[in-house]
């Protein structure tokens, strides 16, 4: 259950994001998005060190038991914010729906129905899934086989990014840069 909350989560909380971003002043959507981040890590470091409710809570049912509290939501944010910084507010936007939606989808895919490894611990079910959902984000304001083309692209981008580089980071950034060219 928790990866379906978290992934439920992030899909939810990533939409509403993108919405802000094409419907917010830009300069208003970097300052919240570096107040959200700066937000998270400070709720971090006060959860790894004191016994607050609010935050066992919050962390127990949203984050994966590690060393570094809410590592996968700043980082989310931290991907969220390279795409702000660095693409048009429409651009910006379709990276962060393929993040939120393509990316938790192909997470809750690969983990609840998927039977085929294809690359480490990703699943044929899971990349169709992220590949699907691409295609179907994109085909609204892309041409046709340019957003077959990134869909693919991107599909392997989550599909090969090492574990030391985490994914909220690069599928935004890939996303955008091909919607750029």
């Amino acid at each position: 259950m928790l990866e379906l909350r978290r992934n439920i989560a992030h899909l939810l909380l990533g939409t509403f994001f993108a919405f802000l971003v094409v419907s917010l002043p830009h300069e208003l959507v970097i300052v919240g998005n570096i107040l959200l981040i700066g937000g998270l890590f400070v709720s971090s470091l006060l959860h790894q060190r004191y016994n607050i409710a609010f935050l066992n809570w919050l962390f127990a049912r949203f984050d994966r038991p590690g060393k570094f509290t809410a590592k996968g939501a700043i980082t989310f944010f931290v991907g969220t914010l390279i795409a702000v910084l660095l693409f048009t507010p429409l651009y910006a936007a379709l990276s962060i729906l393929v993040l939120s939606i393509s990316d938790s989808l192909a997470t809750i895919a690969g983990h609840y129905a998927g039977k085929h490894l294809l690359f480490k611990k990703k699943t044929i079910e899971g990349t169709l899934a992220f590949f699907v959902c691409t295609l179907a984000i994109l085909i609204f304001f892309v041409a046709p086989t340019k957003t077959l083309l990134i869909a693919l692209i991107v599909s392997a981008t989550e599909l090969t990014t090492p574990a030391y580089v985490d994914d909220n980071l690069t599928i935004p950034f890939v996303t955008g840069l091909l919607l750029s060219l």
